[in-house]
């Protein structure tokens, strides 16, 4: 069986990419976004302030209900709809909250540029997380005030926070983070994927050895370049041909370039622009960004 699976899932790596095309110097790039056998599935999970068990069960609450009745799969179609330019239909889901007359604070720590998680829309920050939140804050007579900060410091933002305090990001829970904060149960499962021009048929870490790559600062992309580039490598994990689990290491050779950006949007713009031979991050996001770039 787990053969089985294992080739299943090759054969979805190999025929998984989305496409859009667009303008650069004038010239019509196709850029894709490819499933790579070397890069990792991650979990996200809410940053809760460590200790705050009364807060954690406020949003494992939602989290748990949501994921079970498959709430949290309704919500990421709608936001990922949205973030597109779509208008999609809210199908019962409730997209406003009221947090009426109360005074405690929740403050959400997040970076914005990750539809359809977070992202922008008529200067106000929405999306999975910010719905996720805003129920918590709702249910239990809270009133909640949303950060946008830079990626790499929301879980010290959550560690010094004298109060309530929580970052939703889209973030992976992950050993080093951990040390900072605690994790909710995981509301949704993502693989990273390379997005880069068609042509280039990147589709491996290890294809992007020599190349410049584009990176978020701090996020799973950004550690599994840096960590490509070292002798110790990037670890992951693959299966035998019996279908068991295995470790393998890619490394890139030191020539390799990483860029790091404080939003995609950004990297997007360098590498429509040639600036930038790939960029590393999340499918799902990735999906959303090259959608909304053709609109």
């Amino acid at each position: 069986m787990k053969k089985l699976i294992a080739i299943a899932l090759s054969l979805v790596m190999v025929i998984c990419a989305v496409s859009v095309f667009v303008a650069c110097d004038n010239a019509s790039v196709e850029l894709v976004a490819i499933d790579a056998a070397d890069l990792l599935k991650e979990d996200f999970g809410i940053a809760v302030k460590k200790g705050d068990t009364e807060l954690m069960a406020m949003v494992n609450a939602v989290i748990d209900e949501w994921v079970a009745d498959g709430t949290m799969t309704k919500y990421v179609d709608y936001y990922d709809a949205l973030a597109k330019g779509e208008t999609p239909s809210t199908d019962g889901l409730q997209v406003s909250w009221d947090f009426g007359d109360a005074t405690e604070v929740l403050t959400v720590y997040t970076e914005s540029g990750f539809a359809p998680f977070e992202f922008l829309s008529n200067g106000e920050v929405i999306g999975v997380d910010i719905a996720i939140m805003s129920e918590v804050a709702e249910r239990n007579n809270l009133k909640m005030e949303v950060k946008d900060v830079a990626f790499d410091t929301i879980t010290t933002c959550v560690k010094g926070h004298s109060g309530k305090a929580v970052g939703a990001a889209g973030i992976t829970i992950n050993d080093e983070r951990k040390q900072e904060v605690d994790f909710s149960s995981i509301y949704y499962s993502s693989t990273l994927v390379v997005v880069s021009a068609k042509d280039k048929s990147i589709s491996s870490v290890k294809d992007l050895s020599g190349l410049t790559v584009g990176v978020q600062e701090g996020t799973s992309g950004d550690l599994i370049i840096s960590a490509a580039k070292t002798a110790k490598g990037h670890s992951y994990t693959d299966y035998d041909a019996d279908g068991n689990e295995i470790t393998k290491t890619v490394t890139v050779d030191a020539t390799t370039e990483v860029k790091q950006y404080k939003q995609y949007a950004l990297a997007l713009a360098d590498l429509k622009a040639g600036r930038i031979d790939a960029i590393l991050m999340d499918k799902l996001p990735a999906q959303t960004m090259l959608a909304a770039s053709e609109n």
